[in-house]
């Protein structure tokens, strides 16, 4: 989990809250980032931290120190932590948890739990290269706050501060598992739309490929009726040369009849025999095959026939389908 103090509770609340506590105890008050980083104004801040010890170069060393030290004990243990500056002075730091990581902190204090020892505070004033005289004045503006109110200040902080990220928390992880869904939501309909483009495009071409069977099953159709009068036409030829080859025949037993008169009328004759010979074997050769093509017109009929009920069924499963996204598209 890496997530900032302001990722869950905004800056104006958490002043709001510093600025209340700093009110009602007399307390100096200030929220930072995990790392230290300030987060919000400090509130009731004292003249002797700010505008004197902090503004000492060793001063403000040994401030940033404390404040580390500080920050290390209450990250350590999860709870607040009350101790003493190097000044004297009395601070506190209460962290801010959220599933049990440190995401921030308020430090605070600058307080008194003692009548101070202005002796002792001259001494450290002249460490720090402060006037005695004014350190000892800003002193004695520091409020001066039993130990006990102290801690208790402290750890009510640190519960405020922990129960109210517990509901940031809980906000922020709904916020971010709803523009989850709404993300995976916008995925699956922009998918949903690719399927439904591919469906009508799969739709269209099938439509196309129905018309295209249907011009065939009119082509095959024909075909069948041509091959049919074809045979009726060829089985009149068989007949013409059934009779024919009857007529050549007859014709030859009358030559014989007639004898040297009937010579030339009997070749004639066998002409006409044979040509109604190589007729009919023409024709009966004609009649095989047109029995062969109406075999395979017939099978291409049926087999048209039958292609055009599976698209017509692929037709039908197509809708079905583009039906059922359109239901799931309108549920996401």
């Amino acid at each position: 989990m890496n997530l900032k103090l302001t990722d869950l509770i905004d800056v104006k609340t958490l002043q709001e809250i510093q600025d209340g506590f700093a009110s009602a105890t007399g307390m100096a008050a200030l929220t930072t980032e995990a790392d230290g980083t300030p987060v919000t104004r400090g509130s009731n801040f004292t003249d002797f931290c700010m505008n004197l010890t902090r503004k000492s170069r060793l001063g403000c060393e040994r401030c940033e120190k404390c404040d580390a030290d500080g920050g290390k004990k209450t990250m350590q243990t999860g709870r607040s932590v009350t101790y003493s500056c190097h000044a004297g002075l009395v601070d506190f730091a209460a962290p801010i948890m959220v599933q049990g990581q440190m995401i921030g902190s308020f430090i605070g204090g600058q307080v008194l739990t003692e009548e101070p020892n202005e002796e002792r505070f001259r001494e450290i004033a002249k460490e720090l290269n402060i006037d005695p005289d004014e350190y000892i004045r800003a002193l004695r503006k520091v409020p001066v706050v039993p130990r006990d109110k102290v801690d208790a200040a402290a750890n009510f902080l640190h519960v405020i501060a922990n129960t109210l990220s517990k509901v940031a928390y809980q906000s922020y992880t709904a916020s971010m598992n709803n523009s989850q869904l709404t993300n995976q939501s916008n995925e699956l309909r922009v998918k949903l739309n690719q399927a439904q483009n591919l469906i009508d495009t799969n739709a269209k071409s099938i439509r196309e490929l129905e018309e295209h069977f249907n011009e065939l099953e009119k082509i095959a159709s024909d075909s069948v009726a041509e091959v049919k009068a074809t045979r009726e036409t060829v089985k009149v030829i068989q007949d013409i040369a059934s009779n024919t080859r009857i007529l050549g025949f007859n014709a030859s037993i009358e030559a014989s009849r007639a004898k040297e008169s009937g010579k030339g009328f009997g070749v004639i004759a066998q002409e006409v025999r044979s040509l109604a010979d190589s007729s009919k074997a023409s024709a009966d050769k004609i009649e095989g095959t047109m029995k062969a093509i109406t075999g395979y017109t017939e099978k291409i009929d049926k087999n048209v026939k039958d292609t055009r009920s599976v698209v017509e069924e692929s037709l039908k499963n197509l809708d079905e389908f583009s039906k059922v996204l359109g239901e799931i598209q309108s549920l996401t």
